[in-house]
Order: C-alpha cells, then sequence, then structure tokens
C-alpha cells in the first residue's frame, strides 16, 4: 500500500492551518510549530514571527511595570499615570496584530509586521534559511 507523499509542514498539517493555529496560540504555537518538524518557509515564518510579536509584548509590559513602579516609588506616581494610556495603545494594537496575523494565515497569506518582521529575522535567521 502506497502511503500519501509526506507534506513539508509541522505534523502534516495544510500550510493554512499550520500558520494559522502559530499565531493563534502565540509563543506556544510558535515553539511547537517549529519544533513538530517541516521545511515549510511560510509556516516557519509565521512561527517564528508569532514568538517575536508576543515575546516583544510581553518584553514591553514588564519594561511598563518596572517603570511604573520606579515612578511610584520615587512618588512620582501621578507621571506614572500617564502610562496606563501608553499601555492600552499598545495592548490594543497587539490585539489587532493577533487578530490580523492569524485570520490571514487561515487564509494562508503570509503577514509582515512592521517593525516586528525585521526583529524576527535578525532573531531567527537560522531557522528561516
Amino acid at each position: 500500500m502506497v502511503g500519501q507523499p509526506q507534506k513539508d509542514t509541522p505534523f502534516g498539517l495544510e500550510p493554512n492551518l499550520a500558520a494559522g493555529l502559530a499565531y493563534l496560540l502565540g509563543v506556544i504555537g510558535g515553539i511547537v510549530m517549529l519544533a513538530g518538524g517541516g521545511t515549510n518557509r511560510f509556516v516557519r515564518w509565521a512561527a517564528c514571527q508569532a514568538i517575536t510579536l508576543w515575546v516583544a509584548y510581553i518584553a514591553f509590559w514588564i519594561a511598563l511595570r518596572i517603570v511604573s513602579s520606579l515612578l511610584f516609588a520615587m512618588h512620582l506616581g501621578a507621571l506614572a499615570l500617564f502610562l496606563i494610556p501608553v499601555g492600552m495603545l499598545v495592548a490594543l494594537a497587539a490585539l489587532v496584530a493577533w487578530l490580523w496575523t492569524w485570520i490571514t494565515a487561515f487564509q494562508g497569506r503570509e503577514v509582515q509586521l512592521p517593525g516586528i518582521a525585521d526583529l524576527t529575522r535578525r532573531f531567527f535567521a537560522a531557522q528561516l534559511g
């Protein structure tokens, strides 16, 4: 009995499904799709960019919390309140980016987020070939 040819995607998934899941599940989805094997460039890009997007977002929130805590410790709490709208705008931008990336990936289209795409190319040069 002859089996189906092996797909070059993680776990034999369709490329759009694998890329969509990478974005949908964030850092964990990206890591799973990278570790799942496969050489499909579209899926590898989606996995790497998903990891970069959410690690950058988490790093931003950690930095924002540290700055806010330092301002409160220095009795500059009123100044720290100006960081709230900044955090809200970044959270909204991350939500829009997340929705946009996973919807377009499920449609089979590649997404390159401004700024994040450059970081992805820099950090994942070996994985992206």
